[in-house]
């Protein structure tokens, strides 16, 4: 009989924890990955071809998988604060999905317009904010060490070591113009 009392007030226990002592969920699965695929070929440039648009929506579900609310973040120049890393932005990722699925190219461009527009957004967050999936995948790309070598047609490379041997010279482009 108390074995049974035990049990009960454990499971109740385990049913009224917070979602942080169940283990985290992921807002994102492979079952999203689809239709996160087709949004990174709208919202992110063509010219990378959909191989890589489709690799990159792979690495972003990575990314969210692997998010870890309350992680040292590190503090910036000059600052003797350690940040962490805030709730995990992807909370509204799957709903966000779910509306896009069934639209053709152009009606995901238009929701991600009227995303965009509605939260007033000038430019893209440093890292995905939890604004918008669409938003944030591409805040995910661009401000990467590949994003920036595509905005500046360059092999910046940042993340990469490249030497003091050649530090000063000027970075090697990523294709010939014309």
């Amino acid at each position: 009989m108390q074995r049974r009392i035990l049990f009960q007030s454990l499971l109740s226990f385990l049913a009224a924890a917070p979602k942080w002592a169940r283990g985290q969920e992921t807002a994102l699965s492979s079952n999203d990955l689809p239709v996160l695929r087709e949004v990174a070929a709208v919202v992110l440039p063509a010219s990378l071809g959909r191989s890589r648009t489709n690799e990159i929506a792979a690495q972003f579900v990575e990314w969210v998988r692997g998010y870890k609310p309350g992680a040292d973040a590190g503090h910036g120049y000059g600052a003797t604060r350690l940040q962490v890393l805030p709730p995990s932005p992807s909370a509204k990722y799957r709903d966000q999905l779910r509306a896009l699925a069934p639209l053709d190219a152009a009606g995901k461009r238009a929701i991600v317009e009227a995303a965009i527009a509605e939260a007033e957004l000038d430019r893209l967050p440093q890292r995905p904010s939890g604004q918008h999936v669409a938003v944030d995948l591409m805040a995910f790309f661009f401000n990467s060490s590949a994003g920036e070598d595509l905005l500046y047609n360059a092999a910046i490379r940042r993340e990469d070591c490249r030497g003091l041997a050649n530090s000063g010279e000027r970075p090697a482009p990523l294709r010939k113009d014309g």
